[in-house]
């Protein structure tokens, strides 16, 4: 077995299946090239034409090799953790509705900022691309993640929920051209369902467990990549703290980011403090400065040595 051959066996059913859309519409996109424009999201034209087929191809359709290439690779990534946790049917109606909410939401901002503060531009910009759907699974997968923290790009590390919020912030520096809108849509509804507030649009556990005995499913239940439902179930949307326990968690995790952010900042220009370098033997090094395994100041900080000291070891 080839090893593209083997990533592709060990990719579950819902996400493999999505990703198989995606690279069909591409495939589509590459030798028919059909005019962009007329599968983008816009606002105006889903509001004011009604052109709510959008809702969909939009999420379908992706710009470039590099754009679906990299969208499909944290599909995969994303798609087959949370999969694995909360069975492939699940995920399958996480995936269609998440296709339909992130998109309604980011029509619904767009079109109340532009009635409240008469800000148009992103009634009339055209997006296009998974990403969203990407960043509500994000959500979900860092909610069940048993890590508590995570490493964004090496960095700085972030409490797991709080993860997807720093990659939106981080990307959007990096790659300031892609649509903040379209992913903090996918993190509003990921945290929505997360917290049990769009339950009324996914199956519960019981219905989800009956699906898998009928017989008009058994083929799809039957393949090698179908994930079966957990026997605790999806522990999505069993939270129901109501409105002030989601903010109060979404701040408590803004808070959390702000002070690694800043620790991590005290660390880049004062270096790291004594107690924290007890494990790092100096060696020859260490001998150098007076046979210490660490450089001291009077403040307790690994740095250079004061004016005084490097005076006193040249006399």
């Amino acid at each position: 077995m080839s090893r593209l051959a083997e990533t592709l066996a060990n990719i579950p059913l819902a996400t493999l299946s999505i990703m198989i859309v995606c690279c069909v519409v591409y495939m589509y996109q590459f030798f028919v090239d059909p005019p962009m424009h007329h599968y983008t999201m816009c606002p105006r034209l889903v509001i004011y034409m009604s052109e709510y087929y959008r809702f969909i191809t939009s999420s379908l359709f992706h710009g470039s090799i590099m754009h679906i290439g990299m969208n499909m690779m944290s599909t995969m990534a994303i798609g087959s953790s949370l999969e694995k946790r909360i069975g492939s049917l699940a995920m399958a109606t996480t995936i269609l509705w998440g296709i339909q909410l992130t998109s309604s939401i980011y029509t619904f901002i767009s079109w109340l900022l532009y009635i409240t503060i008469g800000y148009e531009h992103l009634m009339n910009q055209h997006s296009v691309g998974f990403s969203g759907v990407i960043f509500q699974l994000a959500v979900l997968e860092a909610n069940l993640s048993p890590d508590r923290t995570r490493s964004v790009f090496g960095f700085v590390n972030v409490s797991s929920k709080m993860y997807p919020w720093a990659l939106l912030v981080i990307l959007q520096f990096i790659m300031p051209q892609i649509s903040f809108l379209g992913h903090l849509s996918g993190i509003l509804i990921g945290t929505m369902q997360s917290h049990g507030s769009l339950n009324i649009f996914f199956p519960s556990d019981e219905y989800l467990k009956e699906s898998e005995q009928k017989t008009s499913l058994a083929f799809i239940v039957r393949q090698p990549s179908f994930v079966s439902l957990p026997e605790a179930g999806t522990g999505l949307g069993r939270r129901r703290e109501g409105s002030a326990g989601l903010f109060a968690e979404v701040g408590g995790s803004i808070a959390l980011f702000v002070k690694n952010i800043c620790e991590t900042l005290k660390v880049m220009i004062f270096g790291r403090g004594e107690g924290s370098n007890q494990n790092i033997q100096m060696g020859s090094l260490g001998a150098a400065w007076g046979g210490n395994d660490s450089v001291r100041d009077d403040e307790g900080w690994n740095g250079l040595p004061t004016i005084a000291e490097e005076r006193e070891r040249l006399t």
